[in-house]
């Protein structure tokens, strides 16, 4: 008898989904690269390159100029300028887009569900994860998480030593981005999870030696945190991110969800999904897999970074629950399904095949002709126009005006990537800042109580502000003059 071939039909089908969700994360994923803080990290990269070492202490600002910096993205950064050398603002979308569908595609392979169904999950993941989809070394810390997730299962099976591969990883991660803290909260609610499994179902769980070798290999990982130009003060980055209370004020990502916004709802549907799932689901769930999503949900709840790798944890465990609980509230109707399956008249593999290619083929020109158009540069610059004070750069690039200059928050990153002259007041670089500084700042652009000598404590005779900020008015009343306007920005000088 001749082979069946159904089961070659199921992988070619399983292979067709998963090009086609690569593709279409690809295609959502590639966006005009605008983030604030990205272009901080390229003149940082860019002075790395030129001087053949990582930039350890300030030179961009005059309110902390030499002061030790903890550079934890620094080779992250050298990527960035590299890329942008290479292919400007289209090489960081690729890379955007190919490290969001990277990190995604890794958790889409560790799902237990039928293709279309986890399908369906990994895209909703995608549009958890999509605010954070912006050119920063913070994607290499999402990449390096959904890694992390695709390697616990080997460890837990032995088909891998953590203690061969988790030094390394955590070493390359803590030159890449600060982000490594990630890895160490997903390897401690693992481990956490694992010890209740074995008190409450030892029968299901991993072996004491199996926890320990898990736990000895993160401890390695950790000192190899300290394999990096910072040093051991790479220990410290998380404390310090962490540690600046004025972040959930002052920083939109920091800040809790907002659910009334639409970008942000799929967070909410994803959580309600879960629970919704796990409620009808009649499996009972390790710890180790609940802990790992119960832990990220409480952290995205607080801080709205924490999106995608909420995502990223709670993807698997929604494809199996979600498929299990759909398999039990539509088991009623699986007689009357079985009793069409057979209606339709089978397809050729030969033309199946042919509509495969040419599907996946038109997405995948879709999705690199998107990539190719919104990193267009005179589209780029035009955005720019629009976000950043690009005018006024260019007045202050033929005037000349000297002087302390006080800035924008949002703003202090484009102004060290177009005017690294010109020393700035604060920038994206909150962990260099601190809570002081920032506050501030916020005093100072708000034309708060003791506004005015916080201007004469820090030299300021220039300032480069939205139209609508309250400072503007302020200066203008104390007499200051106004030297340029736009409806991006102004500029204010000392008499």
């Amino acid at each position: 008898m001749p082979a069946p071939t159904l089961p070659s039909d199921e992988r070619d089908a399983a292979r067709w989904v998963a090009v086609v969700v690569g593709v279409l994360i690809f295609l959502m994923a590639a966006r005009t690269p605008l983030d604030s803080d990205l272009w901080w990290h390229l003149r940082t990269g860019e002075e790395t390159l030129q001087s053949g070492k990582p930039v350890l202490t300030d030179i961009f600002s005059f309110t902390r100029y030499g002061s030790p910096w903890i550079n934890h993205s620094w080779l992250g950064q050298v990527v960035l300028a590299g890329l942008y050398r290479l292919g400007g603002y289209t090489a960081l979308t690729v890379l955007v887009a190919g490290l969001a569908t990277l990190s995604l595609m890794l958790v889409y392979r560790q799902m237990s569900a039928p293709p279309l169904w986890r399908a369906v999950v990994v895209i909703l993941a995608g549009l958890v994860c999509a605010p954070l989809w912006t050119a920063r070394p913070q994607l290499f810390s999402l990449a390096l998480f959904a890694l992390l997730l695709v390697l616990l299962p080997a460890f837990r099976t032995e088909r891998l030593s953590p203690y061969l591969v988790l030094p390394p990883l955590f070493a390359v991660w803590s030159n890449l981005h600060g982000g490594y803290a990630l890895g160490f909260l997903l390897l401690g609610a693992t481990l956490a999870g694992q010890v209740m499994d074995r008190w409450l179902t030892p029968e299901h769980a991993p072996s004491w030696r199996g926890i320990a070798r898990l736990a000895g290999a993160s401890a390695l990982g950790f000192l190899a945190v300290a394999l990096n130009p910072n040093g051991i003060n790479m220990w410290k980055i998380p404390f310090q991110t962490v540690g600046v209370q004025i972040l959930r004020q002052a920083i939109s990502e920091w800040a809790s969800p907002d659910f009334h916004d639409l970008t942000q709802q799929p967070f909410l549907w994803m959580l309600a999904g879960i629970l919704l799932t796990l409620g009808i689901s009649r499996q009972r769930r390790p710890a180790e897999t609940l802990l790992p999503v119960l832990l990220f949900t409480a952290m995205g709840l607080m801080a709205r970074r924490n999106f995608a790798p909420f995502a990223l944890a709670a993807a698997p465990l929604l494809a199996s629950a979600g498929w299990e609980a759909l398999q039990t509230a539509f088991a009623p109707l699986s007689p009357h399904l079985k009793r069409y399956s057979g209606a339709s008249r089978p397809v050729r593999a030969s033309l199946r095949r042919s509509i495969n290619l040419t599907s996946v083929g038109l997405l995948a020109f879709a999705a690199f002709l998107k990539a190719g158009l919104v990193s267009h540069p005179a589209l780029v610059e035009g955005a720019i126009r629009q976000y950043y004070p690009a005018d006024a750069v260019a007045w202050m690039e033929q005037h000349h005006p000297t002087g302390n200059l006080f800035n924008e928050y949002a703003w202090g990153g484009y102004l060290i990537w177009r005017l690294p002259q010109v020393p700035v007041f604060v920038d994206g670089r909150t962990d260099l800042y601190g809570d002081d500084l920032l506050k501030e700042w916020l005093t100072l652009v708000n034309a708060g109580e003791d506004w005015q000598n916080l201007l004469e404590k820090h030299g300021i005779r220039l300032a480069l502000i939205s139209p609508d900020a309250p400072l503007r008015h302020a200066l203008k009343q104390a007499g200051w003059q106004e030297q340029y306007a736009d409806p991006i920005a102004v500029i204010l000088a000392k008499p």
